[in-house]
């Protein structure tokens, strides 16, 4: 082993920042996600953003995500109320089975047999209801 490497190593270990047991050493992120008008904007996609964003691979107490609407259009408020409904069953299920994509949109839309490399128990059961509650059916439904 290199003198480098043996003195640096601890910095080079990719789990630096996450000991079991002991509060994360990542830092606290802020993300904005800002819109105007819902009809060149979809509400969809905005809320697929944010829960892309909150299901990331990072601590959940050390995200927070802000949304501004500068268009102020009650068609956006709908859906991201619809949107943190969603995000509280979205964002562990995603965590859980280590889901990618992370936006229930695309994630859906994928034609991809998801039972090939799952193998827990749970997860059809919870796949199929996350499936069931995913705004993305809502919103498509009230826009039409």
């Amino acid at each position: 082993m290199s003198n480098f490497h043996h003195l640096c190593s601890d910095k080079l270990d990719g789990g630096r920042y996450e000991k079991e047991g002991q509060p994360s050493k990542l830092a606290a992120i802020d993300l904005f996600v800002s819109t105007v008008d819902p009809l060149k904007e979809p509400p969809l996609i905005t809320g697929n953003t944010v829960l892309s964003i909150l299901a990331a691979d990072y601590p959940v107490e050390k995200v927070t995500c802000y949304v501004s609407d500068d268009g102020a259009a009650m068609l956006t408020f709908e859906a991201l109320s619809e949107t943190s409904e969603f995000a509280r069953s979205w964002v562990p299920f995603c965590k859980k089975f280590s889901i990618e994509p992370r936006a229930p949109e695309f994630y859906f839309a994928q034609k991809i047999d998801y039972l090939k490399d799952k193998v827990h128990p749970s997860f059809v059961r919870e796949r199929r209801a996350m499936k069931v509650r995913n705004p993305s059916r809502t919103f498509l439904t009230f826009l039409s």
